[in-house]
């Protein structure tokens, strides 16, 4: 197996070679049957994390795709330094990939600037795709990129409502923000809540050694509410967030449903393996031979709102009647 050689510092050979062994026979191991049949290969670009091959896997498995039989995965994680990204995407370039997944805005940024002949299918909560030029339009891509988008203005609207009746007498807002998933997410958080009043601050993280950094410095401006936006941090650091969230007494939302299950206040976003099967769809559509720019962009409409009224009750928070009515999940 030949290719580019990612970015080389001992930092990234270490990281590499530890992503090497975890996906064992995916791909480094998969021997002569492998090499003789030759099925298509995915490359995978994430942030941070594991879980966003394992749902991708689980998701082309119920399209009948098996692993070393009709497909091959290249797996490659930054560990939470977007900086690493763009090394690790030219890498799976080079390996002459047939398709390139990419979950979070920062892979997909990386993985469009390493190729414009490679196909990729995106997974991005947070990015306006248009707005951006990732794609001409949400019906016809034009680009080589495709995938799963969702609607930031409307989406961050609905989490500043929610976040309202929650904790009416709230005032002072913060933002927390990972920078490596652009502005538009947050372009859309902030006027949506300098619409409702909200005075309003940013907690800004750059990677994941930055984390704890942001979280500290952030309680200064002594918010009264907090809305994580969406990105692969975020979601990877839930359990995390939700005790600094239940020691600072702090009503807060997340686009994920593992924060309040670890503890926080309160999620409303969409089915994470529920995208990543859409996701698959788009994978399995172009190892058939779709071009990417041809396959319109797939924008969920369909979200979860999951309560932790144990949580509502530590914070003194009266949760209104229509918040329980509304919610797919209360953990009492």
């Amino acid at each position: 197996m030949t290719g580019v050689a990612p970015r080389s510092t001992p930092r990234l050979q270490l990281a590499a070679m530890r992503r090497r062994c975890l996906i064992g026979g995916l791909l480094f191991g998969v021997g002569v049957r492998a090499q003789v049949s030759k099925p298509p290969l995915v490359g995978v670009l994430v942030s941070t994390g594991l879980s966003p091959l394992d749902y991708l896997r689980r998701g082309m498995a119920a399209l009948g795709y098996v692993d070393d039989q009709n497909v091959r995965y290249a797996f490659r994680s930054a560990d939470g330094d977007p900086s690493d990204l763009p090394g690790l995407a030219r890498h799976l370039v080079g390996l002459d990939v047939d398709v390139l997944f990419c979950a979070g805005p920062a892979a997909v940024d990386a993985a469009v600037h390493a190729s414009s002949r490679v196909k990729i299918v995106a997974l991005d909560l947070e990015t306006d795709p248009v707005r951006s030029g990732l794609v001409r339009s949400a019906a016809h891509p034009r680009t080589n990129v495709t995938g799963v988008f969702l609607d930031q203005p409307a989406l961050t609207a609905k989490w500043i409502e929610l976040l309202q009746q929650a904790a009416p007498r709230a005032r002072r807002l913060s933002l927390f923000w990972e920078y490596s998933t652009g502005p538009w997410q947050l372009a859309a958080a902030k006027a949506a809540a300098s619409a409702q009043g909200f005075e309003i601050d940013t907690i800004v993280v750059r990677n994941e050694r930055d984390f704890e950094r942001g979280l500290r410095e952030g309680i200064r401006a002594r918010p009264e509410a907090l809305l994580l936006l969406s990105s692969p941090l975020v979601r990877a650091r839930s359990a995390q967030l939700a005790e600094f969230t239940q020691a600072q007494h702090l009503p807060a939302l997340s686009a994920f449903s593992e924060f309040p299950r670890a503890g926080g206040l309160m999620s409303y976003g969409p089915d994470v393996p529920e995208v990543y099967a859409r996701a698959a769809v788009f994978v399995d559509k172009i190892l058939r031979g779709s071009r990417a720019g041809d396959l319109p962009l797939a924008m969920p409409d369909q979200f979860a709102l999951v309560l932790n009224s144990a949580t509502a009750t530590a914070l003194e928070l009266k949760l209104p009647p229509t918040l329980f009515s509304a919610s797919q999940e209360v953990i009492r």
